[in-house]
């Protein structure tokens, strides 16, 4: 790429280029060459809407677990965010999960890092 032309960036890299450092956003703007290009790269008014739907999400449920008096990873967070915006069940290892679950109504599947099998406690 020659650096003259434009881009339209979907939601999905946007959310990558906002995580400083991110190998993937790196090796984006490594290809398209965006941080050089005279043209700056646009993004949807969806995306900007799938954005603050995700922050929102983010936002209330932090405020949820804060409020319950339990905490987890930011991370953690973010991915329970998108998965209830989003309508999503969340499959994982990580029982810190759980504790979304309690204070949500997100689906959550802790399955047994071992043997992959769901375990009892989502039920």
């Amino acid at each position: 790429m020659n650096g003259a032309q434009g881009f339209l960036l979907d939601t999905s890299v946007v959310l990558h280029a906002t995580r400083q450092r991110s190998p993937v956003s790196i090796a984006i703007d490594a290809q398209f060459k965006l941080s050089e290009s005279r043209f700056r790269p646009a993004i949807c008014e969806v995306s900007v809407g799938e954005l603050l739907a995700f922050s929102k999400g983010w936002a209330d449920m932090s405020s949820a677990l804060k409020a319950a008096g339990q905490t987890i990873g930011q991370n953690d967070i973010w991915i329970a965010a998108t998965a209830s915006v989003a309508g999503l069940t969340v499959l994982t290892t990580d029982k810190d999960f759980l504790q979304v679950r309690r204070v949500t109504a997100l689906d959550v599947r802790v399955l047994d890092s071992n043997t992959s099998i769901a375990t009892r406690a989502w039920c």
